[in-house]
């Protein structure tokens, strides 16, 4: 039994935010012209993607409808060097390990209406939180029993309304409708022998879809003068309720007769399916940003983004099989980020991008674990716009470099499950693609 508890507890890990680029699970890369500008958008939201960065930029839209496609391919990978000693015990397999050869794919997708009055109407769907981590040869992977593939995605779908009530100001208001998935999959070990040798007796999976859940959005924009404007972007958090999810054990051959007929009796007595419950919860975040617009060709942004991490305190997971729920703290801290982006005019048509982000991330050393190994990290970010009377095409790149980091400080394991690594380094690719048609007449994204 003791096994299987700590099979069953380490599950509670995947209903934290552990799998991302962004600091906790955040992605932030929701549009193809925002991530070109490393994010720094708030202040500007000059396409349909403003649904996510500031809803109230769609009061200053061409007139009529507006549709976007964003797509971001993000290829993220890891290293970890596991500590010796204490961990080595616990956890055998391979010193070195990294994370396999993934690409996700989270997208923005926005349609915007702007009547010749005071009000503009949109509606969004994106995957603002979420991405997994998976490890390469996991039989091996030191920390297989805690994961071996984690995965996460939430999917907003957001309809958003905005009032101009004078030329220069704009709010906005609305709804984010939030459904999550999950999944899981990881193995129980089992040590025999003389010399202790450790064998791969379970493997685990749980994988379902929440409920509903829903938080409100506002936002603000004020320019005061052609050359300068200023947002404020605001979304609530929410949690998603996970009830009766699918959980299954199955049994792997050891090819030794006293261990397999261990684990065949200990399964005999639990069993084999059992349902999950429990909370996943997002984080409210609030953006502030400004735009100058230097000279006709350059224009600088600065935004500001506070997500609230810290309701990641402690979390509860409840199966149907009561002797197996667990609590778990994991102490997150809140998280901010800093974006700062350039835009140049090359030519009416052609617009040049750049943007540089510092991002500190909200995760302690004691959850920092296979499920995700967070660290603060610089990203850069370049991109175009080329821009035809109906159609804006953008290409975009950006680079995530994660700082090394490691849970051992001075020769003590932070890891609050004792899974110490000397470094985890971690890096991550994304080229980025967002296509915009204007239906009306106009002439690419609007001068701030």
């Amino acid at each position: 039994m003791k096994h299987f508890l700590a099979l069953f507890a380490a599950l509670t890990l995947l209903l934290l935010p552990h799998a991302a680029t962004a600091g906790g699970f955040n992605i932030y890369e929701m549009g193809g012209r925002a991530t070109a500008l490393g994010g720094a958008f708030t202040a500007t939201a000059d396409d349909p993607s403003a649904i996510f960065y500031n809803p109230a930029g769609m009061a200053w839209l061409d007139e009529g409808f507006s549709v976007s496609g964003n797509l971001a391919l993000i290829k993220p990978s890891s290293k970890f060097l596991r500590a010796e000693g204490a961990t080595a015990g616990m956890y055998p397999g391979d010193a070195e390990s990294e994370t396999a050869d993934n690409i996700f794919t989270p997208i923005g997708i926005y349609a915007t209406y702007r009547s010749d009055a005071d009000w503009s109407a949109g509606l969004g769907l994106f995957t603002p939180f979420g991405l997994g981590v998976e490890w390469d040869k996991p039989e091996t992977f030191p920390g297989r029993t805690l994961s071996t593939n984690a995965q996460i995605e939430g999917f907003y779908i957001s309809p958003m309304f905005a009032y101009q009530p004078s030329p220069k100001v704009a709010i906005s208001a609305g709804v984010n409708f939030v459904i999550s998935t999950v999944l899981l999959e990881k193995m129980s070990t089992q040590q025999f022998g003389g010399d202790a040798a450790t064998y791969n007796v379970m493997a685990f999976k749980m994988e379902g879809t929440s409920n509903l859940g829903i938080s409100p959005s506002a936002a603000i924009m004020i320019k005061p003068c052609p050359k300068l404007s200023f947002g404020i972007n605001y979304k609530g958090g929410l949690t998603n309720s996970f009830e009766d999810q699918d959980a299954t054990l199955t049994q792997i051959e050891s090819g030794i007769g006293p261990v397999d007929d261990a684990v065949t009796a200990q399964l005999d007595a639990l069993g084999t399916d059992h349902k999950a419950s429990g909370d996943l919860n997002y984080p409210s975040f609030v953006a502030i940003g400004g735009r100058a617009q230097v000279n006709p060709k350059l224009a600088l942004m600065l935004d500001f983004v506070w997500f609230n991490w810290s309701v990641f305190e402690e979390i509860h997971l409840r199966f149907s099989a009561p002797e197996l729920n667990t609590n778990l703290e994991e102490k997150y801290q809140d998280g901010q980020q800093w974006r700062f982006a350039g835009e140049y005019q090359a030519s009416p048509d052609l617009r040049l991008m750049a943007g540089i982000i510092r991002d500190l991330n909200p995760q302690p050393i004691g959850s920092v674990s296979p499920l995700l190994p967070d660290a603060d990290r610089w990203d850069y970010s370049v991109g175009a716009t080329y821009s035809t009377d109906k159609l804006d095409f953008t290409l975009g790149y950006m680079l995530v470099d994660f700082e090394e980091r490691n849970t051992v400080e001075n020769g003590v394991g932070g890891n609050f499950d004792g899974f110490d690594g000397n470094y985890y380094d971690s890096i991550a690719h994304i080229p980025t693609i967002g296509i915009t048609y204007n239906f009306s007449s106009g002439n690419g994204p609007a001068t701030n």
